[in-house]
């Protein structure tokens, strides 16, 4: 799955946030963004305008469209920023845990995303990372991702700011 539909599978929609840190996580890519951007706002309609060589200028656009449609653009380290950097930890930990069939390739994934995202604390006792130089793979304990998992939807709670 896509990270985009697994983001989809476990919130819906996208908010702005989502789009720009999903954007500068690599999750989503300026023709994934253009068709889930909202809105019918001047810069909206520029950044979903653009192609070819315009597109070397799609980042700046995407933060004018945010700007435009909700005041201003998430920057790391803000609160927003975070909640929506959590938001693609959950959905992509969730997809993982729900499709990948041995503990080995979800350490992979997790890994993967501790590398891409970042590793909030609470999320330190699920993974032993792996020693690429002494050949030792990760290990994850899928009860750890379950239980952390768990946890986020149950309290309802931020569990990335200490990323």
């Amino acid at each position: 799955m896509m990270p985009l539909d697994a983001f989809r599978v476990c919130f819906g929609s996208f908010t702005w946030d989502d789009l720009v840190t999903g954007y500068d996580f690599g999750f989503l890519n300026p023709g994934e963004i253009q068709r889930e951007a909202a809105g019918d706002g001047h810069a909206v309609q520029r950044l979903r305008a653009l192609e070819g060589e315009a597109l070397k200028t799609f980042e700046a656009h995407l933060w004018a469209a945010c700007a435009e449609a909700v005041g201003k653009t998430p920057r790391p380290g803000s609160s927003r920023w975070s909640e929506a950097q959590d938001r693609w930890r959950e959905a992509i930990l969730r997809e993982a845990l729900s499709t990948d069939s041995t503990t080995a390739q979800l350490a992979q994934s997790v890994e993967r995303l501790y590398d891409q995202v970042g590793c909030p604390e609470d999320m330190l006792s699920m993974l032993k990372p792996s020693q690429r130089w002494a050949g030792i793979p990760a290990t994850v304990d899928p009860t750890a991702v379950q239980r952390f998992l768990d946890r986020s939807r149950g309290a309802a709670r931020r569990y990335g700011a200490a990323s």
